[in-house]
């Protein structure tokens, strides 16, 4: 993960703390360990990593859509997977299918202005920069509460921390749950920019 990626994270495991901690059950999505991982930030006995493939910070082999449970999770989190998923959509059906009724869902994937990279990460070897508008429609159609949406650059400039980790305009951050009563802290959406139009 880049560093203004990483920022996001760690600024989430400080608003949401129960979620980050023991006795929440996690499970990450696209969990390889490629240039760092979110595992480090959650405190958690229960937590499982899924990818489709083997390799570091992979507890289960899986592609995301396929994943089923019987026991839902509290944390369902992913960082950067959903742009090399060409299931995109069905995995996040997955996702929301693992998440307990009071849980908490948070991801940043790569939008539509992200740009190329990583092909060899993706099942099919190619790359599928999403579109934020898309993930978001996709969401409230499920009945998803969407807390917090933003770019990562704007989440960026808003910490004051320009010259220290920038973020690209391309990488969108989201926290959604089923009901807004679990909802902490101040909503943040940030309008859609040109991608989506």
């Amino acid at each position: 993960m880049h560093p203004a990626n990483t920022l996001y994270w760690q600024a989430c495991a400080t608003k949401y703390p129960k979620y980050f901690n023991d006795p929440s059950r996690v499970i990450e999505f696209g969990s390889y360990n490629i240039n760092g991982s979110i595992r480090g930030l959650f405190n958690c006995t229960d937590y499982l990593g899924v990818d489709w493939r083997a390799g570091r910070g992979v507890d289960l082999v899986s592609l995301a859509h396929e994943f089923k449970t019987e026991k839902p999770y509290d944390s369902v989190v992913s960082a950067s997977m959903l742009e090399h998923d060409p299931h995109w959509e069905k995995s996040l059906n997955a996702l929301l299918d693992c998440m307990k009724d009071d849980g908490i869902l948070i991801l940043t994937w790569g939008s539509a202005l992200n740009e190329e990279h990583c092909l060899r990460e993706a099942p099919d070897g190619k790359f599928h920069a999403l579109p934020a508008g898309k993930v978001i429609q996709k969401l409230k159609a499920e009945g998803m509460y969407l807390h917090e949406f933003q770019y990562e650059k704007l989440f960026v400039e808003r910490l004051a921390i320009r010259n220290r980790a920038r973020g690209g305009m391309g990488e969108a951050t989201l926290v959604a749950f089923w009901d807004s009563k679990y909802a902490e802290g101040e909503q943040v959406i940030d309008a859609l920019v040109a991608e989506d139009e």
